[in-house]
């Protein structure tokens, strides 16, 4: 049970939408992921930026010798009521035979974000190489096209009843109540999960 709620987070933010990402035939080739797309799953899970989730601390370091600048900060987000924290970096080049990117602030801060995004699991099919496989990417453009989510997304009562398991009989009742009702959703069920592991943790402390 440990594992499943360690990775519960990672679970459900791990498959991309193929339609937000594109091919670049750059540095061997790779494919890359739509900012904004990334950012607007991150507010689905953890609310607007600023409230649930974003950076602090924010800092630019200058090489002026390499034409080099260094970006640093503190990502932090909000997860079961608790506020995590890790630090994010990013580097470009801004100076390249004389010619200076001036929007090489934006590109730095949104890098490290994005960045920060992929360690909490957020696209990690892209990143452990799985949109190298022609069939996966194809069977998620099915899974995509069917309702706008993915078929993890569409097995949601199944991932509600996983963690049900080691509840208290009265909530175990209220939640298949709340299904039974329309209450939990395709739409909301991932905050009744929050909610459940809520439950657990306070039972586990001697709270419930």
């Amino acid at each position: 049970m440990g594992k499943k709620i360690n990775l519960e987070l990672w679970d459900s933010v791990d498959t991309t939408d193929p339609k937000y990402t594109k091919t670049v035939n750059q540095r061997g080739g790779f494919t890359a992921i739509g900012a904004q797309y990334q950012l607007k799953r991150a507010t689905e899970h953890f609310g607007p930026m600023g409230i649930g989730f974003g950076v602090r601390e924010e800092s630019y370091h200058k090489y002026e010798d390499v034409g080099l600048v260094l970006y640093n900060a503190t990502f932090w987000y909000k997860f079961r009521g608790e506020e995590g924290t890790f630090p994010v970096q990013s580097s470009i080049k801004y100076n390249y035979n004389n010619r200076v990117d001036d929007d090489f602030a934006k590109k730095l801060a949104t890098d490290a974000l994005t960045k920060g995004l992929s360690k909490l699991g957020f696209n990690a099919d892209v990143f452990m190489g799985m949109f190298d496989d022609n069939k996966y990417v194809n069977q998620l453009k099915k899974d995509f096209s069917k309702n706008g989510r993915s078929m993890a997304d569409n097995n949601w009562l199944a991932k509600v009843r996983e963690v049900m398991d080691g509840l208290q009989d009265e909530d175990i009742a209220m939640v298949e109540s709340a299904i039974a009702n329309g209450k939990v959703n395709a739409s909301n069920y991932k905050k009744t999960i929050d909610r459940i592991n809520e439950l657990k943790v306070a039972k586990i402390n001697g709270n419930d």
